[in-house]
C-alpha cells in the first residue's frame, strides 16, 4: 500500500541510513544491530523535519520505531538473499522482540464526545472535512487507517455496500491470498457518497494539496485532545474499540475476523476474552441495581467500565 511504503521510505532515511548507511551490507554484525536498535529506542535518531512548503515530520524514538525499523530490515536482507544479492543474512536470528497488546476500547460515552467534536472542529472550520470524514469512516468500519487514506474509487461498490481492496493491495493480502472486503454500514456508505467524485483511480478522500494518501494524524491528535479521550490511543485504536464492540454484542472470533481482515483467528479471539470481562462488569452492575431495588437500599454509584487491557 501507499502509505505503508511512506511510512518505511521515512523508516529508512530517518532511522536506518544514519545508523548503518556507511556499513558494507554483508559486513553488518549482531552487534551493528543491537546498537542501531539502541539508538533508535533511546531517541538518538529522533528529530522533527520539514516535509515541504508547510509541512513537519517528527521523527520519534522508542521502542516500537526500533523494532519496526529493524523488522524492515530484515524483510529487505531476506529479500536480497532470496534474490541472490547477497550469500549471507547476517539479520538471521536477530530478535527485535514482541510489541504490547495493549487493546483500547471506547465507552460510550467516549464515542459520543468523539462524534460530536468531529461534527463541532469542522463547523470551526478548524477540521478539513474530508479528513473529519475518513476517520469518521474509520470509527464505523474499523479499517486500517491507511486503508481508508488510500482509499480509491475503483475499490468502492456502493450498491454491494463494501470496500473492495486487491490482494496486492493491502496488509495481509500476501498472507491470506484473499481480496480485503470492508462492510459500510448506511451511514458510512454516506459519508463516501458525499465525497466529490473522481475517476477511478482518484482518492475518495481528498489531501489537502498534492497526490499522496490524505494525512490524518495531526488531525487525530486534535480529535482526541479537543475530545477528552485518552492520549494513547491512536486511529488504531478505534479499529480496535470496534472489534471489542463486535465481541461484547455476541460476535464470535470468526466474524471478528472477516470484519477487521485478521489474518489469523487468534487475533480476534482476544477480542473475545475482552467481550468475557466486560459482561462480567456489567452483570455485576445490574445485579447490583436489583439487589438494591429489592432490599431498599440506595443504589451504589455505577461507574463506566474501565478500559480494558
Amino acid at each position: 500500500a501507499e502509505l505503508t511504503q511512506r511510512y518505511d521510505k521515512g523508516r529508512i532515511q530517518r532511522h536506518l541510513a544514519p545508523l548503518l548507511g556507511k556499513k558494507v551490507a554483508e559486513k553488518i554484525t549482531s552487534d551493528d544491530l543491537r546498537k542501531a536498535f539502541s539508538d533508535i529506542e533511546k531517541g538518538k535518531t529522533a528529530k522533527t523535519e520539514k516535509t515541504g512548503f508547510r509541512g513537519l515530520a517528527r521523527v520519534k524514538g522508542g521502542p516500537g520505531a526500533a523494532r519496526m525499523a529493524i523488522r524492515l530490515l530484515k524483510s529487505a536482507y531476506t529479500w536480497a538473499t532470496e534474490q541472490g544479492l547477497i550469500k549471507l543474512n547476517p539479520t538471521l536470528g536477530f530478535k527485535v522482540g514482541q510489541d504490547s497488546r495493549r487493546e483500547v476500547t471506547l465507552t460510550q460515552g467516549e464515542y459520543k464526545s468523539l462524534f460530536e467534536t468531529l461534527d463541532r472542529l469542522e463547523n470551526e472550520h478548524k477540521l478539513r472535512g474530508p479528513a473529519a470524514d475518513a476517520i469518521r469512516v474509520i470509527a464505523l468500519t474499523g479499517a486500517r487507517r491507511g486503508e481508508i487514506a488510500g482509499l480509491r474509487w475503483r475499490h468502492i461498490d456502493l450498491q454491494k455496500g463494501v470496500i473492495l481492496i486487491p490482494l496486492k493491495e493491502h496488509k495481509t493480502g500476501k498472507k491470506t491470498q484473499e481480496n480485503r472486503v470492508i462492510g459500510l454500514p448506511s451511514a458510512a456508505q454516506a459519508l463516501i457518497a458525499k465525497q466529490p467524485k473522481g475517476d477511478q483511480d482518484s482518492l475518495v478522500f481528498q489531501p489537502s494539496a498534492g497526490a499522496n494518501p490524505i494525512s490524518l494524524s495531526k488531525p487525530w491528535r486534535l480529535i482526541r485532545e479537543e475530545a477528552g479521550l485518552n492520549s494513547e490511543i491512536g486511529l488504531h485504536g478505534l479499529r480496535h474499540a470496534l472489534a471489542s464492540q463486535m465481541a461484547i454484542a455476541g460476535a464470535e472470533a470468526a466474524q471478528i475476523m472477516a470484519v477487521m481482515g485478521h489474518k489469523n483467528i487468534a487475533t480476534s479471539q482476544r477480542y473475545i476474552h475482552i467481550a468475557q470481562d466486560a459482561r462480567v462488569d456489567i452483570a455485576e452492575k445490574a445485579a447490583a441495581g436489583i439487589s438494591a431495588a429489592l432490599t431498599g437500599d440506595k443504589l451504589a454509584e455505577v461507574v463506566e467500565i474501565k478500559e480494558m487491557k
